[in-house]
């Protein structure tokens, strides 16, 4: 008779069936228990190591021994013919049938009751690795200037913004913005922590020494996740604009070419500066005016340098585009004695001077349907509302990353109704530069008065954390409802808002109920803002919109959505839609959410 034939006819394999079935029930029990009762957790590894130990233990006693009416005998000792083993085998079937139910029983259990250990880390990995940067991110930091005067940090600050701007045209990689990477400009922390702040893999940083005729500029990017400098090089040319333009180039496909060696990226891209001047001084002249412009500081500064820049490349087209930009703002903030009209014809003219020279040029692209639509909501203008979302996309394809001109697009959209695609610029401005404050307060503010209060608290919060949003923009209606009373109170006792006025509690309680008459508390603002005019008017505005009060509108903020619910009842309202062209508009694309027409030539709100 054969091994395998003897094993069976002994049951030596039903029992180690029926040992190892039972046995893994068994381990499961030991685990729950030690779950459940809090045993030590080495009970259930006691329980495995002694089954282990058993299992040949049980093989042995099934080959050597048989079970008969008078007891255990050894096998040898049973006599022909008087053996049991097929009886006894029936039996070990029908224990391994219902044991391997059992652990069918089990299985089915097991698969639909996650214990709160197991489903607790896989959670906790997936967070880990959300919070990781991606290993295409990079983050170019402002230049250090090593010039032996150390007057020459707009110059460095512009070279390492113009490689930034090339960078950003790699759709491979994910570049941090210019607002955010300048935070850290002259810093102590290290690149690691740098790293960590801005959530990114890999760090540019460098440095440039103008001195007389010529400039040096070294560049370096580093993988700060292992300290490792992945590219380095100096460059010693003579101060030309075509050397840095070329320098710009160099740096910013070299950093690429690192960047795709190191993780793989397959394709190939050439990333080349727009030349825009061939005049050094013009340049260095544009690059000083910029750095102000973009701190939104000393405006009319900015509007004498950008002129002398002008006058020495009367074709520097980006330039013009800057001056015709700083036209508007220069009014906005309070940096220019002449008339608005003035300013905003001076800044279409200037605009237009630049797409003479480039018509692809984005910055004036999106200047003129900015102006345009301060034209037609501040002195009735006869512009139509579709040529001005015309001259915006003209602006976002010729630069699709342009923060500027999907922010003023987002605001155009407010200003006719249509807030979903507002929300939706602002996030995309958001994106592309996740510190531009009027990008922030306003997605902060739309998000709050469409009702979505989670999205909005998340927006503040993180903007409030760098610094990037002032408190007086934050959606007073939304933090009166949730009961943030303290945050209320701190943005309406800004000293350029309603500071050293005596009304606050009766303000924040008239926020609470927005439907009843407040028509007293809102001529208390108005008085009070008469009496002080160097207030913040636009802060002021959106709270007179609130408590229904007609104020003169320079902003759409509450305009369309929930907290200008009571102005929208008013004769003011609908001869300000008429009057600015919104409601020509809306009857032609669609009437934006609470609104509809009545007859043919009439709309009610809710």
């Amino acid at each position: 008779m054969g091994l395998f034939a003897e094993l069976k006819r002994r049951n030596v394999i039903r029992v180690a069936g029926v040992y190892i079935v039972s046995g893994w029930i068994l381990v499961q029990v030991a685990t729950a228990l030690e779950e459940s009762i809090g045993l030590p957790e080495w009970f259930d590894g006691l329980i495995v190591a002694l089954l282990l130990i058993g299992l040949p233990v049980a093989i042995i006693f099934a080959w050597a021994f048989e079970m008969t009416p008078e007891g255990v005998v050894r096998t040898e000792a049973v006599p022909e013919g008087e053996s049991i083993t097929s009886e006894t085998g029936r039996k070990l079937d029908v224990t391994l049938a219902t044991a391997i139910v059992a652990l069918v029983i089990v299985i089915i259990w097991q698969s639909s009751t996650v214990p709160e250990p197991a489903s607790s880390e896989p959670v906790a990995a997936e967070s880990a690795e959300s919070d990781a940067p991606s290993d295409a991110s990079v983050a170019v930091l402002p230049f250090t200037d090593m010039s032996p005067g150390g007057d020459q940090e707009y110059f460095s600050d512009g070279l390492s913004e113009e490689i930034l701007n090339l960078l950003v045209r790699a759709d491979a990689i994910d570049v941090v913005s210019r607002t955010s990477a300048f935070q850290f400009k002259n810093t102590t922390l290290g690149i690691p922590e740098i790293a960590t702040e801005l959530k990114v893999r890999h760090v540019v940083e460098g440095s440039v020494r103008k001195s007389g005729e010529t400039v040096r500029v070294t560049a370096q990017l580093i993988d700060a996740l292992t300290d490792r400098h992945l590219w380095s090089q100096t460059y010693d040319r003579p101060l030309t604009v075509e050397n840095l333009f070329e320098i710009q180039d160099d740096v910013a496909n070299s950093i690429f070419e690192a960047l795709s060696a190191e993780l793989g990226i397959v394709g190939e891209l050439e990333l080349r500066a727009k030349r825009t001047t061939e005049d050094v001084d013009a340049y260095a002249l544009f690059l000083q005016a910029r750095t102000l412009y973009q701190a939104r500081r000393d405006l009319d500064v900015v509007d004498e340098l950008l002129g002398r820049a002008v006058q020495m490349d009367p074709q520097f087209a980006e330039a013009w585009a800057h001056k015709a930009a700083t036209q508007h703002l220069m009014f906005a903030y309070g940096d220019s004695d002449l008339p608005v009209e003035v300013l905003q014809e001076r800044g279409l003219e200037f605009a237009r001077k630049a797409l003479s020279i480039d018509e692809g040029n984005a910055t004036a692209l999106a200047v003129i349907p900015f102006i345009q639509m301060d034209q037609v909501t501040q002195s009735n203008a006869d512009i139509d509302w579709a040529d001005i979302f015309t001259g915006y996309m003209r602006a976002t394809d010729a630069d699709p990353y342009n923060a500027s001109a999907v922010l003023w697009r987002g605001i155009a959209y407010a200003w006719v109704g249509n807030l979903e695609a507002a929300i939706a610029d602002w996030q995309r401005c958001r994106q592309l530069d996740p510190h531009y404050a009027p990008c922030l307060e306003n997605l902060h503010w739309t998000l709050a008065d469409t009702g979505r209060d989670d999205e909005a608290r998340e927006v503040l919060l993180d903007s409030m954390n760098d610094g990037a949003s002032k408190i007086q923009y934050s959606n007073l209606p939304f933090l009166a409802r949730t009961g943030n009373e303290l945050l209320f109170k701190a943005a309406t006792n800004d000293v350029r808002f309603l500071r050293d006025w005596r009304h606050h509690d009766e303000l924040y309680a008239a926020f609470r109920n927005l439907d009843a008459d407040h028509t007293e508390l809102a001529e208390s603002i108005a008085e009070f803002y008469a009496a002080n005019p160097e207030r913040d008017s636009e802060a002021m505005e959106p709270v007179l919109l609130a408590l229904g009060y007609p104020a003169v509108v320079k902003s759409p903020v509450g305009f369309w959505s929930s907290s200008g619910r009571k102005i929208r009842q008013t004769d003011a309202f609908k001869t300000f839609v008429r009057n600015t062209g919104i409601y020509d508009y809306i009857r032609e694309t669609g009437w934006p959410a609470g609104c509809r027409p009545v007859g043919d030539d009439d709309f009610e709100c809710d």
